[in-house]
């Protein structure tokens, strides 16, 4: 785990942000059991607003099965609404952009994630960037971000969380500002409604972006992701949770010159597998 971890914090822009993030990242790392293991997700208690100063604070962490109707599992774009005890890394590539400036953009990023309890979760991740130029030099950048997510609800067949993130300029492809980032996740089966293994989610995200602004720059948005998401096979088994899902994800400027802006993109026929 750690010699994955590593070369992305290296990366980092800020050198205390990447004495803050190492440390994270060496508790959370050393500390962090396997992802299977922690409280047995059988007859878990249930999580809700009235009782979340009073239950799942001194529960060992656990994400809720569901056999026989939808997982909650994390996708693209949609805020994850659970807790979570992992590493993982991603790639992504794209060649030829039909863009005048750039022509091939990749993106490469590491997260690990530990929830200490039922209700609170920490996490690190580090993104690197490169992008072949067309016109210019070609680009390297990076960015590190911490993050928190408290547990609102945790209930069969439905989950909340709100998620908090702080992630560092990019400098290198002229982002001087840091980002701030809040907002609430959800997930709902919708296995009872007659929807067999189909999941809903949703999640609402605010951005502040913090750090010298141009002119007419943006300081405040809002990003908006509704996705729906199909299981194909069982829990078990060589194909775990074969999962399609279809994605509709939109930002809106709330100021500066481009305030009322709104982006609307929409993404299907993706696919995932998991386990929960």
């Amino acid at each position: 785990m750690k010699s994955y971890l590593y070369p992305y914090l290296a990366f980092g822009e800020s050198a205390a942000l990447r004495r803050a993030t190492l440390a994270l990242a060496l508790f959370l790392t050393l500390g962090c059991p396997a992802r299977a293991q922690g409280t047995p997700a059988q007859n878990l208690s249930d999580l809700t607003l009235s009782n979340f100063f009073t239950a799942g604070w001194d529960q060992d962490w656990a994400h809720r099965s569901n056999p026989d109707g939808a997982p909650d599992m994390a996708l693209l774009r949609v805020s994850t609404n659970f807790l979570e005890r992992e590493f993982r890394t991603d790639f992504f590539t794209q060649q030829d952009v039909n863009s005048p400036k750039n022509r091939d953009v990749n993106l490469a990023d590491a997260l690990v994630a530990y929830g200490l309890d039922r209700r609170f979760m920490l996490s690190v991740t580090s993104n690197y960037q490169w992008i072949n130029s067309r016109v210019n030099n070609d680009v390297n950048a990076s960015s590190t971000a911490l993050g928190a997510r408290f547990q609102l609800i945790d209930i069969p067949g439905s989950s909340y969380a709100l998620n908090l993130k702080v992630t560092s300029p990019a400098k290198a492809v002229s982002n001087d500002l840091s980002t701030i980032a809040y907002g609430l996740a959800g997930w709902e089966d919708l296995t009872p409604y007659g929807l067999k293994r189909v999941g809903l989610y949703f999640s609402v995200q605010g951005d502040n972006y913090v750090g010298p602004h141009i002119p007419g720059a943006k300081d405040v948005d809002v990003a908006c992701d509704v996705t729906l998401a199909k299981t194909w096979t069982a829990p078990t088994g060589t194909l775990q949770n074969f999962t399609t899902f279809a994605e509709l994800y939109g930002t809106t400027d709330l100021d500066g010159a481009t305030s009322g802006k709104t982006v609307v993109t929409a993404t299907r026929c993706d696919l995932t597998m998991g386990y929960t």
